[in-house]
């Protein structure tokens, strides 16, 4: 045999046993071993993990909007308070989970205050006069609730020291109070939420009180009372340093479908300067209409969310749920959720059920007194897209 033949024979087991080790990777061919080669770090495959992609050219997906989320009036006391001492874990949210879980805020009105009463969580005397227990905050926070009003005629229910124990309380959990404080200053203070990159101002009044008259009671030092002056005054510092501000406002006569003349007064008197995006109102009990001041909602009334209905007034067990999207360049969408109550546990009123046709045209014809408001058709969590009349746009 030639001497060429013989090294081209002897070759070719050799290459097949040279091909097999890189198919194996126990030999680097040399031209993976360049001296200026980075280096990659040594990462051991996690069992039953697919290691992720290398970064592609895929053009990414448009921002999604800015997702604020409002409830009406939420009470932790009564027989939700017992259940929330029976069962810490308790959660009168779960039906709405779907509605608050893509909230980059979600926002309710805390009718009731979170305090120590060994137990009691309701006036044996008077039923108007309760108190969630101090895990209430907690009962919030796994709710997914950012931030709550404390400004209502329930705030002095068990008087001052369970009014400061509901801030104490709240902070502990990571909910943001608003409405109330330690000192007047802080009371009137915007609740700050910061999420995305974007600022959210949130404030809170009440024009409600359950001791009357409130200039001569010991709760004008705690809690913010609707003065529109005064608000004023902080809407225009904070307007220029947040994206979005809010304005809770307490007040207005229980279980009427039309807002009174003072809740419009102080809409109108706090709306007239465009320096908020949104009012959210509570303590009527029911629901009332949406109007439009500049193009931006006014909701005057979501009634109750967590809280017991009566059942000779039905409208009582509808709140509406509030929900704004500002795309982002800014530009605001607005729809309400309605919600029916059954005890004190809220749950959406689905596309389908026959209660949905009902809630809307509610909703149409008590905004009639609000101005009128166009009630587009429930999506798929049953929410309807709200906008100002033909006539104001």
């Amino acid at each position: 045999m030639s001497r060429r033949r013989l090294l081209l024979y002897c070759s070719v087991p050799l290459l097949g046993v040279v091909a097999l080790s890189l198919f194996l990777g126990r030999v680097e061919p040399a031209s993976h071993a360049a001296p200026h080669a980075v280096s990659q770090p040594n990462i051991a495959p996690t069992p039953g993990r697919l290691a992720k992609p290398a970064p592609s050219a895929v053009t990414p997906s448009a921002p999604r909007p800015l997702v604020i989320v409002a409830g009406g009036d939420v009470n932790l006391g009564r027989e939700c308070g017992q259940a929330i001492l029976a069962d810490p874990k308790y959660d009168p949210f779960h039906k709405v989970a779907p509605l608050l879980r893509d909230a980059d805020l979600a926002f309710v009105n805390l009718e009731s205050q979170l305090s120590e009463q060994k137990g009691e969580t309701q006036s044996p005397y008077n039923r108007l006069i309760f108190t969630g227990p101090p895990g209430g905050g907690a009962t919030l926070a796994q709710a997914g609730i950012d931030v709550a009003s404390t400004a209502n005629n329930h705030a002095w229910d068990y008087r001052r020291r369970a009014l400061l124990e509901t801030l104490d309380n709240l902070a502990r959990a990571g909910v943001k109070s608003v409405g109330t404080g330690r000192t007047l200053e802080q009371a009137y203070a915007p609740a700050i939420h910061e999420v995305r990159g974007k600022r959210i101002a949130v404030f809170a009044v009440t024009q409600v009180w359950n001791d009357p008259p409130f200039e001569q009671h010991e709760g004008k030092n705690h809690v913010a009372w609707a003065r529109p002056n005064r608000l004023v005054a902080a809407l225009e510092r904070v307007r220029r340093e947040a994206d979005v501000v809010l304005v809770s406002y307490h007040g207005g006569a229980e279980y009427q479908d039309a807002p009174s003349p003072p809740a419009r007064n102080f809409f109108k008197a706090i709306m007239k300067r465009g320096l908020v995006d949104a009012v959210l109102g509570h303590h009527p009990h029911v629901p009332q209409g949406v109007g439009w001041i500049g193009g931006k909602p006014i909701f005057y009334s979501l009634g109750n969310f967590v809280f017991a209905g009566h059942d000779w007034a039905p409208r009582t067990k509808l709140g509406l749920v509030a929900r704004l999207e500002f795309d982002p360049g800014g530009a605001l969408s607005v729809s309400a959720c309605p919600v029916t109550i059954e005890g004190h546990v809220p749950a959406p009123i689905a596309p389908t059920d026959p209660k949905s046709k009902d809630a809307r045209t509610h909703l149409v014809g008590i905004s009639t007194a609000t101005g009128g408001t166009e009630v587009g058709e429930p999506d798929a969590q049953g929410c309807f897209a709200l906008r100002p009349p033909a006539v104001t746009r």
